[in-house]
């Protein structure tokens, strides 16, 4: 390191520190795409970010390889985050874990957590290519939210992310996000279906909607068709609800964010395929492409 050429940080390197804090990690190709600039630049400036400690390269990365991935993958640093504290005047960016982190995060916790990256920077873009509908929150919880009585036993609900999609009307959806790689039993994921379930049928007095949907992204379509058979029996009636929609993750692509809005949604209700904008929203807003903004919370039902 002490050979290095010195490094004069620019906005844009703070812009990646502060991508990298909010995602927890990227890889070279997402980054791109939510940062901008050509591949070779940005990869230059990713590498020597690196080799002067503002970013981490998690070790495990490597045996991501069997998996497909081929992308180097970054994260935030201790000391890039001590640098986001100092320069926006924030300490939450510091944490005293984060290093540790970094190193310890094995195959399983990197490609699920790369998972949800590709759906989050997908669900930005798609919203950046329209005028009337906002991202307007995207929080990764690391803990239960709440947990809710099934069978006598306290189920917690602890989504891999949850999100509100906004249009200028002021109409809001909001959204729970399951990233499922296939490793989850039936039976288990069944149960955190219905605590979902039972979270909209008795809402706490807490800020948590009353009315939402549950978005499970799985890795092949023969999961998806599992999961939505599996789902059938989530609600009270055991009819199947438009409550939860599924997908696999081949279904959308950095090249072609805007498909994660389109139909591409398997519901346990019906076998129509479904949007994330579809319903009929209480001011009938729609969008540039004849379709509704956002679902009625009744229609999610």
């Amino acid at each position: 390191m002490e050979n290095l050429p010195p490094l004069t940080l620019t906005k844009r390197d703070l812009s990646i520190l502060e991508l990298l804090d909010e995602y927890r990690f990227l890889n070279t190709p997402q980054i791109k795409v939510l940062i901008g600039g050509s591949k070779r630049n940005l990869s230059e400036r990713l590498s020597r970010l690196f080799h002067h400690g503002y970013l981490d390269r998690p070790a495990h990365q490597r045996e991501l390889r069997t998996d497909g991935y081929r992308n180097v993958v970054y994260a935030l640093s201790q000391q890039g985050a001590h640098l986001l504290s100092e320069q926006l005047g924030d300490a939450r960016y510091v944490s005293h874990h984060l290093a540790e982190n970094n190193k310890t995060a094995k195959q399983v916790h990197l490609a699920h957590t790369l998972m949800i990256s590709q759906f989050h920077a997908c669900l930005m873009l798609a919203c950046r290519d329209r005028d009337n509908l906002m991202l307007a929150s995207w929080k990764n919880p690391e803990r239960a939210l709440l947990r809710v009585l099934i069978g006598g036993q306290h189920i917690p609900v602890i989504p891999d992310a949850y999100f509100i999609l906004k249009d200028p009307s002021g109409g809001s959806a909001y959204f729970f996000l399951e990233a499922d790689r296939g490793t989850m039993t039936q039976n288990r994921f069944l149960r955190k279906l219905q605590a979902y379930w039972q979270l909209h049928i008795t809402p706490p007095e807490t800020k948590t909607p009353s009315a939402f949907r549950v978005l499970t992204v799985t890795t092949s379509q023969q999961r998806v068709q599992n999961l939505v058979a599996t789902a059938k029996d989530a609600d009270s009636k055991h009819k199947g609800s438009l409550m939860f929609y599924f997908t696999s993750q081949g279904s959308y692509n950095l090249d072609h964010p805007e498909a994660i809005l389109n139909r591409i949604w398997h519901s346990p209700a019906d076998g129509a395929m479904h949007s994330l904008l579809e319903g009929k929203p209480a001011r009938q807003l729609t969008n540039s492409h004849g379709e509704n903004s956002l679902p009625n919370p009744h229609d999610m039902i």
